[in-house]
């Protein structure tokens, strides 16, 4: 059976639910980034016997700052690369089988911007930030290797709505292939891959006008693991995958990877469905 999990987003982050239901399906769970600060998250972690994936920002630090590891803050980067090795570290740990955060921003937004319209006030040099990206995941790898955890890093997504506020300039990394090329063909280690999230690609593809299986094809051999969520091409809302979903085709090629169903609003019967899916390509599930 293929290594799946359930991201806590299908239950608006609410933990317990998520565990619920993947133990039901007796599937792995990803706590991931949204969920609300909580002294116990790290124990509820730790406790989990089965298999499971500590996403991005969890677990969430009691004072909130969005993890930029390509800010040219040298504070916020700092933290960043240091939440990210801890987190190898939790990994470690407890045996997950990686670690992936988010791709860098040419800006520092605020907590409370994320998901929302994003504005970069003033011009920037946008080889200044892949720089310092490339700098903060080097210094994160070294401590991968040790550990001997692989470290993911997840594609961006430019929607609709942040392209045209930003007069039609990306402020935002690793949102197409060019950008993802150029991460990993300028550091290389058994222990770095890209998290590819499908409907992040789909996004930035229409953004930018590129065709989105031209831009799968040029980046598919770096991928490590796969989130699975759909949308309508204009944002990143993450809807339920059904039998038009633009990736079913391709799950074949990465049957020994993991694969983590990131939809929101999910019920026992959506689960089911998409696993089917999934895991058959059963395209008479009838969603």
């Amino acid at each position: 059976m293929m290594d799946i999990y359930l991201s806590t987003l299908a239950f608006n982050n609410d933990i317990f639910e998520t565990d619920k239901n993947c133990r039901k399906f007796n599937i792995g769970i990803e706590y991931s980034s949204g969920i609300s600060y909580n002294n116990n998250n790290l124990i509820h972690f730790e406790k989990t016997s089965y298999q499971k994936l500590s996403h991005n920002y969890f677990p969430p630090p009691e004072d909130e700052f969005v993890l930029n590891l390509a800010s040219k803050n040298e504070t916020i980067r700092k933290r960043s690369i240091d939440h990210c090795i801890h987190n190898l570290q939790i990994c470690s740990k407890n045996n997950t089988k990686f670690y992936a955060a988010h791709a860098g921003f040419c800006l520092d937004p605020s907590y409370d911007q994320l998901g929302k319209e994003i504005v970069v006030k003033s011009n920037f040099n946008r080889e200044q930030y892949f720089k310092l990206f490339l700098i903060s995941i080097k210094e994160i790898l070294d401590k991968a290797e040790e550990l001997q955890v692989p470290f993911l890093i997840e594609n961006n997504v430019l929607s609709d709505i942040n392209f045209k506020a930003n007069n039609y300039v990306n402020p935002f990394l690793c949102c197409d292939s060019d950008d993802i090329i150029r991460l990993f063909e300028s550091i290389k280690s058994n222990f770095f891959g890209l998290l590819l999230d499908t409907g992040h690609l789909k996004v930035s593809s229409k953004s930018l006008s590129l065709d989105l299986f031209k831009e799968y094809n040029k980046i598919k051999k770096y991928i490590r693991a796969v989130h699975h969520s759909d949308n309508d091409g204009l944002k990143d809302s993450n809807q339920i995958i059904t039998k038009n979903y633009w990736f079913l085709d391709y799950i074949d090629e990465f049957q020994n990877l993991s694969h983590v169903i990131e939809t929101k609003n999910m019920s026992e019967s959506s689960i089911e469905k998409t696993l089917n899916l999934l895991i058959r390509h059963d395209k008479n599930s009838n969603i």
